[in-house]
């Protein structure tokens, strides 16, 4: 019999001195699984701004969750935080307003809740903050609207039709009607159908963040509350800033002329999958304007000891910048325009000329996910502008480096875009089984196998009806260097021999997650 020996099996040298044969092999790199290998977040070391990324490592850290998790809910909260009050003039007439729809996929048990907590914290304390400073003035309006009403109806008690009461009925009519009760201010709200979001955007000056860790948003958004009929309108004309008008049943219709609303969602990954049947949600464009993650989960792996709280400073210096910029916004009540710098159009110009190729309808990696992939470029310089916003509210310009930053992301973005599609296209990956076979190997923590010993473990799933099912997932692992076949025996037995592999160790990395690429990338043996 063969032992393969590498640098990483200890073994080999005592399977020699017993009289086995000793087959040498060296490892390099594999490949990743499929093209849309799950695609880790950018480390956050030397990457700015420096804050941002700070609390992300620490609130991953403490609750023990994906990074991608808190990464994506604080950019919901940064454009949330903008208000709609900034846009990014890009051309003349390209203008890019600062709202953002994200979406984190992971199984239930992952902590959403606090994490949730600890990135909306800064906002919340501001809309508490304009809530103490509007009571005394709502309250007095309410207190003069409620006196006007009552004048209004005296009038109308009094039966009374001669002229000098008709003209003081219609007097105090007028004074009522100009009698405005402010609302009570407002910057997030949880899940809510689409008129009791309008009615909230119309008070609130037509802004409006949305933050939910329940999948409530996506069900009423498929019609849950409409007997079926999908109700898109305002959620697709909020992502540009478009005039919306929103008919209410026996009441009149709302107009808002300049709707902006940014959404953060945490959702499972079967909701996900649900969506093949919502194929309303991808014709209308609803998904194209979403930024996806499905991480790995890390539950399983969690240990209590790891765990530690955000540091003071972190959380000092995100509060800070986000309490900041909701302020300056609010105070201002005005929309201002910023632009790119010469050297940031450059860079963003560098990205288009890159994307463009991958979009082209015969030949390009992206191009059946065109209409998510056009949006793009638009996204990253959102993404830019709240970048720079975040360090300085005021900005009148994005820099080389604030476009660059976000142009960096696109990589993960794509790769979680694929991922997503993929998902909720309702149609099973070709890389399913390799998949499959990986993670039996990665969790079994598995040296060597054989197909028949798989086929074994592997025979309840459904992709498995033979044997050969099996042989053909191994051969892809083959194929990318995540497996690789021993040598036959050359002395022949009855019956046809099951194959043995042995599994690259790189396999076995911490990092390397189930499907693709090693955070680090492994060196080739030498």
């Amino acid at each position: 019999m063969t032992l393969t020996y590498s640098r990483d099996n200890p073994n080999a040298e005592d399977w020699a001195d017993e009289g086995g044969t000793v087959h040498m092999v060296e490892w390099g790199t594999p490949e990743s699984i499929a093209k849309n290998a799950k695609t880790p977040l950018p480390e956050s070391l030397d990457r700015e701004p420096a804050e941002l990324w700070a609390m992300v490592d620490a609130v991953a850290l403490s609750y023990q969750v994906p990074r991608d998790l808190p990464f994506l809910l604080i950019l919901a909260i940064l454009a949330t935080s903008a208000g709609g009050r900034r846009r990014v003039r890009v051309a003349p007439d390209w203008v890019e307003v600062l709202a953002l729809y994200t979406a984190a996929a992971l199984p239930s048990g992952e902590r959403k809740s606090p994490v949730f907590a600890a990135v909306t914290a800064p906002l919340l304390q501001v809309e508490e903050e304009l809530r103490e400073k509007s009571e005394q003035d709502v309250a007095m309006q309410k207190a003069l609207y409620d006196l006007r009403f009552n004048a209004v109806e005296k009038l109308k008690r009094s039966g009374r039709t001669d002229r000098d009461t008709l003209s003081q009925l219609e007097s105090a009519v007028q004074e009522l009607e100009s009698t405005v009760v402010p609302p009570v201010p407002r910057l997030l709200a949880d899940d809510s159908t689409p008129e009791k979001l309008a009615q909230i955007m119309a008070q609130q000056g037509g802004r409006l963040g949305v933050m939910s860790a329940e999948a409530g948003l996506f069900s009423i958004l498929a019609g849950r509350y409409s007997s079926g009929i999908p109700n898109l309108d305002l959620v697709l004309k909020a992502w540009s800033g478009d005039q919306c008008r929103v008919d209410r049943v026996s009441r009149e219709t709302l107009t808002i002329s300049e709707p902006v609303l940014s959404i953060g969602l945490a959702v499972q990954p079967d909701l996900l999958a649900g969506l093949a049947e919502a194929r309303h949600f991808r014709g209308a464009g609803l998904l194209a304007r979403f930024l996806f993650a499905l991480p790995k989960s890390l539950v399983g792996t969690r240990m209590a000891e790891d765990s530690a709280p955000v540091p003071e400073k972190v959380l000092h210096d995100y509060s800070e910048s986000v309490r900041n910029l909701a302020r300056t916004v609010r105070e201002s009540e005005q929309t201002t325009e910023i632009v790119l710098s010469e050297a940031a159009r450059k860079v963003l110009n560098a990205f288009r000329n890159e994307l463009e190729p991958r979009l082209h309808p015969d030949q390009g990696n992206l191009a059946h996910i065109a209409d998510w992939a056009n949006k793009l470029p638009g996204q990253l310089v959102r993404i830019a502008g709240l970048f720079a916003l975040f360090m300085n509210p005021n900005v009148a310009e994005i820099a080389e480096n604030d476009m660059r930053q976000a142009v960096d992301l696109a990589p993960y973005f794509i790769g979680h875009a694929l991922d997503a599609f993929e998902l909720m296209s309702g149609q099973r990956s070709p890389w399913e089984p390799a998949r499959a076979v990986l993670h039996w190997i990665q969790r079994k923590k598995i040296p060597s196998f054989t197909v028949r010993q798989a086929w074994r473990e592997l025979g309840g799933q459904a992709w498995v009806t033979e044997t050969n099912d099996v042989r053909e997932a191994v051969a892809d692992l083959d194929e990318l260097g995540w497996v690789r076949l021993q040598p036959q025996p050359e002395e022949k037995r009855r019956g046809r021999p099951s194959e043995r592999y042995d599994v690259n160790p790189a396999a076995h990395q911490p990092d390397i997650g189930n499907f693709g690429n090693p955070s680090g990338r492994l060196r080739e043996a030498s």
